[in-house]
């Protein structure tokens, strides 16, 4: 396949793309934007597909997180369960602690050491093709 042949291909796949997401961005907020998250959800599979095809290209040495760059599944799965520990830490503690300030930073200290393991673990997934 020629090289003029492709570029055209490309240019056609995104004037298709653009006119897709400027016709279900149209219908959203016709709508009053009732289904907005959807509207989101289609642009980023749609900005994925591009990506993945190769239709869309980044130049050597860019990666962009869940568009190039995909989490280990050791790092996910502590990344997971980091953010859910605190939401089994909370309801406990609030029956177990007073309401006062020292009781409010009891529960909240370990909510924030939850949050930023699960941050750190999600930052290491993503980065470790960068070293």
């Amino acid at each position: 396949m020629g090289t003029g042949r492709l570029v055209a291909r490309r240019i056609l796949i995104l004037l298709v793309c653009l006119v897709f997401s400027a016709a279900i961005t149209w219908y959203t907020f016709q709508g009053r934007g009732e289904h907005a998250e959807l509207l989101i959800v289609v642009l980023l599979l749609l900005l994925y597909g591009l990506f993945a095809t190769g239709v869309l290209q980044l130049p050597p040495g860019i990666n962009i997180p869940f568009l190039t760059v995909w989490l280990r599944l050791s790092y996910a799965v502590k990344a997971a369960v980091s953010f859910l520990l605190i939401f089994l830490w909370t309801p406990m503690a609030m029956r177990l602690t007073p309401d006062t300030p020292i009781g409010v930073a009891l529960i909240l200290a370990p909510d924030a050491v939850f949050l930023l393991a699960a941050l750190v673990y999600l930052s290491n997934g993503l980065s470790r093709d960068l070293k």
